[in-house]
């Protein structure tokens, strides 16, 4: 069995070609009788030509310059005739050669439908013992097995007590977790980004949000301990809120999500993390309260960069 199917699958490959070569020739044979009818043709029109200059009536006295002029066309005329001729021939040498092919091409075709048949016919002689029911083993099968209280040292060896059953009790599937809070605005954030949507992220900010300049120097210098602080800017910010769920979440914005790509600043508001990315993603937002008209970071979001 392990040799039928490639068997089968070779036929069917051969078959398939003898019947492009089959068409091919088919084409040919028409290409070469279209070109002899054609030739057939000229050589009919030639002749009839020839016909004509040798009826011509011409003048008694024939000129030795009209003599030699009938005898110039009369020999381009043969010339042209005999050409004629050996393409005919040629033609039909390629159209004997070529009906040789198809016959040959026809008989290998036939036999290899016979192959064909034979080896599925072989195949399924061989599935057959799989797929028909053995007797033997059926009418094994229909004999009864003797109880074990027939056998009286198995009988004699049956412990008396009763087996406590053990209690199968289906395993509880742990609970499904939570959806974190940010993540609808996240999605719709992302959603927005991947669009390339700047009105949909205008309707999405609450405010538009810059580090203040004393919390850069502080970050400048290297001396913050504390908590970044933001403000609240008309236009041009670097961040946005965005209100969900009663709490603020800060995003940066399209501007400067993109530059995270090249540069990734520690500023106290984002950690970041490489993977196979072709641009950054905004993993976790981080969060923020207003306090005193500023914007303090209270949890560090997550960026994943291109690396």
């Amino acid at each position: 069995m392990e040799f039928i199917l490639p068997g089968i699958a070779i036929l069917l490959s051969l078959l398939s070609f003898y019947v492009a070569r089959s068409k091919a020739s088919k084409r040919a044979l028409e290409e070469i009788r279209s070109r002899n009818s054609e030739l057939q043709k000229q050589l009919d029109e030639l002749q009839k030509h020839m016909s004509k200059l040798q009826g011509r009536p011409g003048p008694e006295m024939p000129t030795v310059a009209q003599a030699e002029v009938t005898s110039s066309e009369m020999s381009m005329l043969k010339t042209e005739v005999g050409c004629i001729r050996r393409d005919l021939q040629a033609n039909s040498q390629k159209l004997l050669v070529h009906a040789q092919i198809l016959e040959s091409f026809k008989e290998k075709q036939s036999s290899s439908d016979a192959v064909k048949a034979t080896a599925i016919e072989t195949f399924r002689q061989e599935l057959k013992p799989f797929s028909e029911p053995d007797p033997d083993r059926s009418a094994q099968a229909t004999i009864p097995l003797p109880s074990l209280g027939s056998v009286a040292w198995l009988s004699a060896e049956q412990p008396t007590q009763a087996q406590p059953v053990e209690d199968f009790s289906p395993i509880e599937e742990p609970a499904a977790q939570p959806p974190e809070p940010y993540e609808q605005v996240a999605r719709q954030y992302q959603d927005a980004i991947d669009r390339g949507d700047r009105q949909a992220l205008r309707q999405l900010q609450f405010k538009e949000l810059n580090i203040t300049s004393e919390c850069e120097d502080s970050l400048l210098r290297g001396s913050s301990g504390q908590a970044t602080k933001l403000e609240a800017v008309q236009g041009g910010g670097s961040y946005m809120v965005v209100s969900g769920e009663g709490r603020y979440w800060l995003f940066p914005t399209a501007q400067t999500l993109d530059s995270f790509s090249m540069n990734q600043p520690q500023k106290g508001i984002f950690d970041y993390e490489r993977e196979i990315l072709s641009k950054p993603v905004v993993k976790k937002p981080a969060e923020v309260k207003e306090e005193s008209g500023d914007w303090i970071v209270i949890a560090q979001g997550l960026i994943s960069v291109p690396g």
